[in-house]
């Protein structure tokens, strides 16, 4: 008896070489010193380029200064051997990442990427281990703070057992990739369907990619997978470091508040004005300074291949969004700056008007004893 044509389609699917990756980002610190870092629980550390195809131009995408990874020994999570990964960004962003090897039919793919998207025990696994691994870094670590976290899944295929190319997952395989990319089990419209693909690349025949904002599916070789999945990773910690700038904005805004005529002592010499000023200046510089690290952490030219999907994963996370938010929140910052510094000033200068005359009551009164006498 043949099998059901959706099974009979699921087979051509089979894997041979291919991976489910989990990505956990914790924003840490202000910065991290990566030049004092020379091992991480005994593990050396090496730069990491981004391992462009040969043929791309690494002026399109480049580090200016490259995080530092280091491999970590293998973890045994919920019965699956993990393969574990840490990377330190300069701002302050820590990214672990765990990678099972998957190999087989498609249903137990999808099994795995299930597994390892809603068990909370790979989480728990990454949070312990960078929990342990800031108590090592001590020092390095400038002004560490509460840890913000991201997550992101890279599911990738670098060979199934036939030979399948891109437009064939996409026009004849589209209910199963999307399934798996979305974590869905009941099928699904053609309109989702077609959003699950709506951002999609190939750069060859036999090559396919598709950007989701908590997940990527990637059908590639080896090289270019690994350039791929940096990528993605990059622009989530950039998403995490903008979350983590909006919090902090928010925290300081509801002080802010607080601080403001009805709840501010104020003082006759403006000196509590004038330290709300200094502070809220001090607070627009470090965002400014912390946002310019993170945004010009990778520097992105033309629209070639992979500068198309790092624009199309900031995109999807919102990136532009999240610093427009942010934006509209130090504008807010800045005129509460204003006001402060309006209100030291006139204090200052109100304080100046009631010496000068007291001054020249005080020489008047001498004057007149002076004649009285």
């Amino acid at each position: 008896m043949a099998p059901p044509p959706g099974e009979l389609c699921r087979s051509m699917l089979d894997i041979v070489a291919g991976a489910v990756r989990a990505y956990y980002m914790f924003d840490v610190a202000d910065t991290i010193d990566i030049a004092r870092l020379r091992t991480i629980e005994g593990e050396g550390l090496s730069k990491a380029y981004l391992p462009l195809r040969p043929h791309a131009s690494p002026a399109y995408l480049q580090f200016p200064a490259p995080p530092l990874l280091a491999p970590l020994p293998d973890a045994q999570i919920d019965g699956s051997t993990c393969k574990v990964r840490i990377k330190f960004f300069d701002y302050g962003v820590i990214s672990l990442r765990l990678s099972i090897d998957a190999a087989g039919p498609w249903d137990e793919y999808v099994k795995i990427a299930d597994r390892v998207r809603t068990d909370d025990r790979f989480a728990a696994y990454a949070q312990a281990t960078v929990e342990r691994v800031c108590r090592e870094l001590g020092s390095a670590l400038d002004d560490p703070h509460e840890a913000l976290v991201e997550d992101y899944f890279v599911l990738e295929v670098e060979q199934f057992a036939q030979p399948v190319s891109g437009l064939a997952l996409y026009e004849e395989h589209a209910q199963d990739v999307a399934a798996l990319l979305l974590n869905e089990r009941a099928p699904l419209s053609r309109s989702e369907i077609d959003e699950a693909f709506r951002l999609r690349f190939s750069y060859l025949v036999d090559d396919l990619t598709l950007v989701q904002w908590d997940t990527a599916f990637v059908y590639d070789r080896r090289d270019s997978a690994d350039a791929i999945a940096d990528i993605l990773e990059f622009a989530n910690s950039q998403l995490l470091e903008l979350r983590t700038y909006d919090a902090l904005l928010d925290r300081e805004l509801d002080v802010i508040y607080k601080a403001l005529p009805g709840g501010m002592s104020k003082s006759l010499r403006g000196r509590a004005e004038a330290g709300q000023a200094a502070s809220l200046r001090l607070l627009i510089v470090d965002v400014l300074e912390l946002t310019d690290r993170a945004s010009n952490a990778l520097k992105v030219v033309g629209d070639a291949y992979y500068a198309r999907i790092y624009r199309a994963a900031s995109k999807r996370l919102g990136l532009s969004d999240w610093q427009s938010q942010i934006d509209t929140k130090l504008e807010s910052v800045g005129d509460v700056y204003r006001f402060f510094s309006d209100e030291a000033r006139n204090r200052r200068d109100a304080f100046l008007e009631l010496t000068v005359i007291a001054l020249i009551a005080v020489e008047v009164i001498i004057g007149v004893l002076t004649l009285m006498r």
